[in-house]
């Protein structure tokens, strides 16, 4: 596992935890809790992707893009019709 992969999943962890731990403080008793927390803990996984893209973008970029990928980036570019 790479750095930025154990970093999102301690963030989606935490505010995981925060969102269960706020459903169930709410003033409502629902029958079944689960068809909360599930619309729930998927939003909150989405909003948490979201957050570390913007939060964490250049790191990210950093460590996907090696000196081998830009070399081939950069020799895919030359090729095209006619050469």
């Amino acid at each position: 596992m790479n750095p930025s992969s154990i970093r999102r999943f301690i963030f989606t962890l935490i505010t995981g935890y925060l969102a269960i731990f706020g459903v169930q403080k709410l003033p409502y008793e629902f029958e079944n809790q689960w068809l909360v927390l599930i619309p729930v803990l998927i939003v909150v996984y989405i909003i948490t992707v979201w957050l570390d893209g913007i939060f964490f973008k250049d790191s990210a970029m950093e460590e996907t893009t090696t000196p081998k990928a830009k070399k081939a980036q950069k020799q895919s570019s030359n090729k095209g019709f006619g050469q």
